[in-house]
Order: structure tokens, then C-alpha cells, then sequence
């Protein structure tokens, strides 16, 4: 059997795929030749469905079991986790083939027509309506009937946008993997947790010195810990000047991303790419979130001023630098508040937290969560059988820690969906992270790591406990300012006292957290909070702003009206060097472009919900059965306002969120 004979057996296999085969060097050389071959029969089956008279068409004849998207979606998950050029070349070499044919089908009258003759003339069941209601209305979105001219632009808009949207993430990735900071002064850093320190030490141990890469858990303890403010002021300004010179510079991606943007709009007659973005949205326009996250950030700008003001007057500093918030904040709590963040870490052992994540979903939510011993593309990759009622719904793969060739963030993503096919395939869902993984004992998680573990994992349940037979029902099509709602909610079985006592475990004595440090985070958890709104506003109001105004002309224009936004909505003032926009992949490498107001809507909405669930409490079965069968499970078989109704029988409002920040 040949290399290329493996590979399609492998992408074949039901059961979950061998990555490090799939992943191997000698695939990589032959990949371009095998997804050339499957584009080829795309393309065949493309045809075909044309060719079928319409009275002979049905529902099933549009599900593709697509081996191309899967290999794909594998390739793309390589690149985000183990970088190289080969595999970057492969994806940019391969892609424009595939936006090609990707436009072709997207902008095809006759493909549109048959989706409307299903729809009027076929018996469907009613997810199936559900569905072709949501293919027909992404045709009419792209506006199908545009004149043919109109329609050759926007797709040689789309195949521009997509490589801008790389070569941004890219050029972040490649700066980062390029980072080193050297400190000589042990003085200077002896307060940071011995882990970081020990790993600083090792990279540099010949010289005796402490080296710092890109490791955001590293950068973070620097900015808490280091006595230094010169240290913290150059670990800070390599965060906001990242991918904005040299190189490396992004400025004038973005700016061109915002011209194609706005051009894309404008030939689909809005006014601009926010109200173009907001179309598929909850959000009714940029004027509706204007109003209400200027709103909230007034209220957050005030209280985000009383904590600094604390600080201020606690070390009796009449100028609270930027730099200095960290640090201060984390002497402060300790010394005032009495809480020792390192202290509080040694409760979050890795394996614990993950083990009692797994533990009570597996109790809610009547599943198996089963480690399976394979191989994948990295020794840290664990990888699970997730059964319901004795059949296996899923498979799901963890990639938690930190890797200097690994793309920052943490997010969740699926290799292969569900199909209602007779092939009976699976599907493949992911997490990644990027914690620092202990090198000499147990590896210990911030409050914060933990968090966000609780969160990318709800996004994985979501999409693995949906109750629909159809992908297409779940997963990416539901409303994009509602799909944090189930993530953020899952948040707050961290902080919860009830759930913290059986969480929570000394990683060297395995005693429960006590009462007495729990009422102390139970005091400090509006401490600080509202600048960390504030700041999550800024940037949800420079994301709407940039793309709702009227564009720069030149990268210089571009510098400065982003830095006039950013001063009018920040809490502090910046300066010329600030560039972090050049660094901000949700709304330039990502999909947030004018939806990143998402996450704080969608926290809206999770705070209401939430109190609900607490009314009701929080480990009662009846409520996750509730929130299964009106949210959890349901991901778009309905609008999103109907699944919030279904579980909350009334209009969301924003009580409960300004009760969780102390307003």
C-alpha cells in the first residue's frame, strides 16, 4: 500500500485519526498531491449535484461527507500548534485553489436554485427547513442575484482577505517565536513562583542568567512579581508593540483588511463592514452596541478609577503607570487582603482540576469521559472517548500547555463534524491552551488558567452534546454574540464556594480549600474587576469604531486614529508606541472583526442566566437537564433570543451582570 493509499484510509477511519502518522514527514511531502486530489472530487460532486434535474433532487443529496475539509481542518491545526514552514508553505501554496472553488459554489445561481427547489418542493422534516432556511439566507446575504461584475470582485476580495488574515497571525506567531529577555539581576525576579523561575533558568544555565521567552503564564508573573519597573516596562511594551515593525510589521495588513472590508460592504450596500458583520448577529447595529457598551464603560471607567485610586494611596504614588498596575495590585492584595496568589495556586494541581471538570460533566450530563492511550503529534496531547447511553457522540483531544512554535490564546475547534450519513464517523473535537507546564513537579494552575480551562472545555460540550443529527445545526451557525454564552457560564463553578471545596485541593497536603481563604476571594472579587472591564470595552469599542468610521489613508493616519480611540475609551493614556492593535488577532487574524463587543454580551446575558441557575442551585440535575434541553443541546435549531427565552421564560436583562461587578 502507498503513502497516499495510508493517507486516505486514515482520513477514512471512523474511530479517532493517527495524527502522527497523519502529521509524519513523509505525509507533509505528499499532502499538496492529496488535497489537489480531493479538491478534484469536490469538484466532480459539485457537478454532479448541477446535472441532477430538479425533480430528482432531496435533502440528502447536499450532505458531503468531505475528506478535503477534514484533511484540511488537520493541516490548519498543525500550523496553529507545532508552526513550521513546511506545513505554512502547504496551506499557502493549497489555499487560493480552495477559495477559488469555495467562491464558485458560494456564488452559483444554479447551486442557490436547487437549495430553493428542495426547500419549496421537498418533504422535510423540521430541522431539515431549518437548515435550508439558513443555506438560502447565507445566499441571500451574499446577495446571489449581484451583477456578475459585482460578484468577480468580492471574490477576489475574499481570496485577498483570507492571506491578509494569515500573514497578520503569522507575522504575530513569528514575532513571539523570535522573543528572548535576558535578566542578569536575580534580585530583581527571586519573588516569582520557583517554577517560572527554574525554566528562566535553564534556558540560559550556562551563563547563570534567566532567560524569558514568549510564555504568556512567564510575561505575567514578570509584570506581578518583578521588582524592576524598568523589566516590567519592556516586558509590557513588547506586548502592545508585537507585529508592529520590521518584518514583522502588520500595520499595513490592517490597514488593507480594513479597505477590502469596507469595499466588501459597500458593493453589498450597507454602510460599512460593522453593519455588514452585525447581520447574522443578535446585535440589531453598531448604533445599539455604541449605547451600550459606552454605557457600561462609563460606569466601568469610575469604579476602575476608585481601585487605582486605592492603590495609589495604599504605596502613596501620586502617578500609577501602566507597568506598575500588576505589580502593585498583587502587593496589595497580599498585603491588605492577605491573600498570596502563589499560595492560592497550589490548589489548582493539572490533573485535579481536570479531573473533577470531567468528573461532574460525566455526573450532569450522564457521559463517559474515557482517556484512550494513542500517540498523537505531541507527548502532551490527551485524547478521549466521549460516550452517551453506551454509544460513543464524540472524540476530544486536549493540548494544554505552553510551546514556543504554538500559537498564543486558548480556543476550541472540531477536525471532523457530524454528519446524519451512513458513514457514521465521529466527530473530532478539540482544545488548546497554552499553561506552563511544571518541568520538576506537578503542574499548578493560576485561578485564571483554570477558568479559562472551564471555558474552552464548554465550548467542546456544547458542540459534543448536540442533540441535532445535522452539523449544520451546531457548532459554527449559531448566532456569534451568543456562542460565549455556554463557555462564560461554565466559569462559575470555579469561583463558586460550593464548587471550590470539592475543586480545590492542596497539591501537597490534598486538603480542601478552607472557608477562610474562600471568604477572602469571596471579598476580592470585585477587586480590580472593573478595570479588566474597562479594558475588555476599550476593546470591544475600538473593534466597532475601526470598522464603522471611515478608513486612513496611510499607516501613519492609521497609528493615530487608533490611538485617539484607544485614548478616549482607556483608563489610562498611551502614547505613540502604543500599537497593540498590530497584535490584535481576534478582530484581524480571526472572525471577531465588529462582533468582539460579543464577549461582553454574551456575559450579559450568562450573568442572567446564571442567577437563575443559582436560584434553582447549581449541582440540581433538573438544571443541567434544563439547560440541555433549551440551550446546551439545542446550539441553532432555534434563534438565539428563543433559546434564552425557552430557558429564562422572559426578555434577558442586565441586572445581574451590574450585581456580579458591584454596581
Amino acid at each position: 500500500m502507498t503513502i497516499k493509499e495510508k493517507v486516505l484510509q486514515e482520513l477514512n477511519n471512523k474511530q479517532f485519526p493517527d495524527l502522527k502518522f497523519l502529521f509524519s514527514e513523509e505525509v507533509l511531502n505528499i499532502s499538496i498531491e492529496i488535497l489537489d486530489e480531493l479538491l478534484e472530487k469536490e469538484k466532480k460532486d459539485f457537478e454532479n449535484i448541477l446535472n441532477i434535474e430538479d425533480e430528482k433532487l432531496n435533502f440528502n443529496l447536499f450532505e458531503d461527507d468531505s475528506l478535503l475539509d477534514y484533511f484540511w481542518s488537520m493541516l490548519n491545526h498543525l500550523e496553529n500548534v507545532e508552526s513550521s514552514d513546511k506545513v505554512r508553505n502547504i496551506i499557502e501554496s493549497f489555499r487560493p485553489k480552495l477559495q477559488d472553488f469555495w467562491n464558485e459554489v458560494s456564488y452559483s445561481k444554479e447551486y442557490f436554485s436547487k437549495y430553493v427547489y428542495v426547500n419549496e418542493n421537498c418533504e422535510l422534516d423540521e430541522e431539515e427547513k431549518r437548515i435550508m432556511y439558513l443555506r438560502i439566507k447565507s445566499y441571500k446575504d451574499r446577495w446571489i442575484n449581484l451583477e456578475v461584475e459585482k460578484q468577480d470582485r468580492i471574490k477576489i476580495i475574499n481570496k485577498k482577505l483570507w492571506k491578509l488574515s494569515d500573514k497578520f497571525t503569522n507575522n504575530i506567531v513569528d514575532e513571539e517565536k523570535t522573543f528572548e529577555y535576558i535578566i542578569k539581576d536575580f534580585d530583581s525576579i527571586k519573588n516569582l513562583p520557583k517554577e517560572i523561575i527554574d525554566i528562566a533558568k535553564k534556558a540560559w544555565e550556562k551563563k547563570g542568567w534567566y532567560l524569558f521567552d514568549a510564555d504568556p503564564t512567564s510575561n505575567q508573573a514578570l509584570m506581578k512579581y518583578c521588582t524592576s519597573w524598568e523589566v516590567r516596562k519592556d516586558i509590557e511594551k513588547a506586548s502592545y508593540s508585537t507585529a508592529s515593525s520590521w518584518e514583522f510589521d502588520n500595520r499595513w495588513i490592517v490597514l488593507e483588511i480594513l479597505k477590502l472590508k469596507e469595499e466588501k460592504a459597500k458593493i453589498l450596500w450597507y454602510n460599512n463592514f460593522a453593519e455588514m458583520s452585525l447581520n447574522s448577529k443578535m446585535a440589531d447595529s453598531p448604533e445599539q452596541i455604541f449605547t451600550l457598551v459606552e454605557w457600561v464603560s462609563s460606569k466601568a471607567k469610575l469604579k476602575a478609577e476608585d481601585d487605582l485610586k486605592e492603590l495609589k494611596e495604599y504605596f502613596k504614588i501620586d502617578k500609577l503607570e501602566t507597568y506598575d498596575t500588576a505589580y502593585y495590585s498583587r502587593i496589595l492584595k497580599e498585603e491588605k487582603y492577605d491573600l498570596d496568589e502563589k499560595e492560592l495556586k497550589k490548589y489548582f494541581e493539572f490533573e485535579n482540576v481536570l479531573n473533577y471538570l470531567h468528573s461532574f460533566i460525566e455526573k450532569f450530563y450522564w457521559i463517559s469521559i474515557k482517556e484512550l492511550k494513542k500517540e498523537s503529534y505531541n507527548d502532551d496531547v490527551r485524547i478521549y472517548e466521549i460516550s452517551k447511553d453506551w454509544n460513543i457522540i464524540s472524540y476530544y483531544f486536549l493540548d494544554a500547555f505552553y510551546r514556543k512554535n504554538k500559537r498564543p490564546w486558548a480556543w476550541a475547534d472540531n477536525l471532523r463534524d457530524k454528519l446524519f450519513l451512513p458513514t457514521n464517523k465521529v466527530p473530532v473535537v478539540l482544545n488548546v491552551c497554552n499553561f506552563q507546564k511544571s518541568d520538576s513537579w506537578k503542574t499548578t494552575l493560576y485561578m485564571r488558567d483554570v477558568e479559562t480551562l472551564f471555558h474552552e472545555f464548554w465550548h467542546a460540550i456544547h458542540e459534543m452534546l448536540s442533540e441535532s443529527k445535522h452539523s449544520e445545526l451546531s457548532w459554527f451557525w449559531v448566532e456569534w454574540d451568543f456562542v460565549e454564552l455556554p463557555s462564560q457560564l461554565l466559569e462559575n463553578w470555579v469561583s463558586d464556594k460550593e464548587s471550590l471545596k470539592k475543586l480545590a485541593k492542596h497539591v501537597e497536603t490534598w486538603e480542601s480549600i478552607s472557608d477562610e481563604l474562600i471568604a477572602k476571594l469571596e471579598k476580592l472579587k470585585h477587586f480590580m474587576s472593573w478595570v479588566f472591564v474597562a479594558r475588555q470595552n476599550e476593546f470591544a469599542l475600538l473593534d466597532m469604531t475601526i470598522y464603522s468610521s471611515n478608513i486612513p489613508d496611510n499607516i501613519d493616519d492609521l497609528d493615530k486614529h487608533v490611538l485617539e480611540i484607544v485614548n478616549k475609551y482607556s483608563i489610562y493614556h498611551r502614547n505613540n508606541e502604543y500599537k497593540m492593535y498590530c497584535s490584535f488577532n481576534h478582530i484581524f487574524g480571526w472572525g471577531y472583526s465588529a462582533w468582539y463587543y460579543s464577549y461582553m454580551w454574551a456575559e450579559i446575558i450568562e450573568a442572567d442566566i446564571f442567577s437563575k441557575v443559582k436560584e434553582l442551585w447549581m449541582f440540581d440535575s433538573n438544571v443541567w437537564k434544563k439547560l440541555l434541553s433549551t440551550i446546551i443541546g439545542q446550539w441553532t435549531r432555534k434563534k438565539a433570543s428563543e433559546l434564552f427565552f425557552d430557558f429564562m421564560w422572559r426578555e434577558a436583562d442586565n441586572k445581574a451582570y451590574m450585581d456580579r461587578y458591584g454596581i
